[in-house]
């Protein structure tokens, strides 16, 4: 198995376009182009994108004993996603996101949790046989696992003496859990890549290089990026670092786009790319993702996102 995908699975609603500066009135009713019911959440994104991209993935956490839940396994599946991991849990419904999204594709949302609260060290155990299988470990989101987050340094440190090849990435959320949270989990990591407002308020620095630097105090092996969405991304593996340009789209709803990066990189990692290279791939099927609905619908396949790139 290429990569094994753990975090939240979310069912998100996305309705667009919507005039977040101007809700209507309390009791009217305003007319929309779309709403939308589809995958959401770290590991459904970055799974199917990666699917999409050739790779071999499977998801793991869990989904709510409800129709919400059934529905996003059953569209994992489909993807050519292994779902074995994916356990349902009928303490909590399905965690599921409202997600409004303005002219011009920029978008906020309305989110429950629910039963992402319940994935703790049990959960992250019963996985371990997966793990290593894998080549890549992805853990999203920082900030949205308060179950687990505080157990993540001792539980991958066990699973570094079992699975030392094993790599191990993590993507956060905004806002992201607090710093004194992530300096103990990044000595652990192989690839670790915040949003520029995220990498800002855990750093408290505005300028990427400086934001690595500061990460680099606990990471100092692996690869640190920055995501800086319309700028593209900054890259640095301690020897050289990069700022990779984005590529130009007509943006549609940004919906999954950091995650889309994600599963671009480490596509492009799993491959033997070089770190420019990755960061190109990377940018390019995050710009795919959001020329279309929802987190998965504009992925391309790996030829196709490379011809993209020439």
């Amino acid at each position: 198995m290429d990569a094994a995908i753990l975090g939240n699975i979310v069912a998100d609603v996305i309705a667009l376009p919507l005039d977040l500066q101007h809700p209507p009135q309390s009791g009217s009713l305003t007319q929309i182009e779309s709403i939308t019911l589809t995958t959401g959440g770290s590991v459904c994104n970055v799974s199917i994108a990666m699917a999409k991209l050739g790779m071999k993935v499977a998801g793991a956490g869990l989904v709510g004993d409800d129709a919400l839940g059934r529905t996003l396994v059953e569209r994992l599946r489909e993807a050519g996603v292994n779902v074995d991991r994916v356990c349902s849990d009928a303490r909590a419904q399905t965690s599921a996101t409202i997600v409004a999204v303005a002219h011009g594709g920029e978008r906020c949302f309305f989110h429950t949790a629910s039963v992402t609260r319940l994935i703790n060290a049990e959960v992250f155990r019963r996985s371990l046989e997966l793990f290593r299988s894998c080549r890549w470990l992805h853990i999203a989101y920082f900030g949205l696992l308060p179950g687990l987050t505080d157990d993540l340094p001792e539980l991958l440190k066990e699973l570094r003496r079992s699975a030392p090849e094993l790599k191990i990435s993590m993507d956060t959320a905004h806002p992201p859990a607090s710093r004194d949270k992530l300096d103990p989990i990044l000595p652990f990591l192989d690839l670790f890549a915040p949003s520029r407002p995220e990498a800002a308020e855990l750093t408290g620095q505005r300028e990427p290089a400086e934001m690595v630097a500061s990460f680099r105090q606990r990471m100092p092996h692996g690869v640190i990026g920055i995501k800086l969405d319309r700028d593209g991304c900054y890259l640095d593996d301690g020897a050289s670092s990069f700022h990779v340009p984005a590529f130009r789209v007509n943006v549609i709803d940004t919906t999954g786009a950091g995650d889309a990066w994600f599963a671009g990189l480490i596509c492009g990692m799993n491959r033997g790319f070089d770190l420019n290279d990755c960061g190109k791939l990377a940018n390019r099927v995050a710009a795919d993702c959001c020329a279309a609905i929802g987190a998965s619908a504009g992925i391309r396949s790996f030829q196709d996102s490379m011809s993209g790139i020439a």
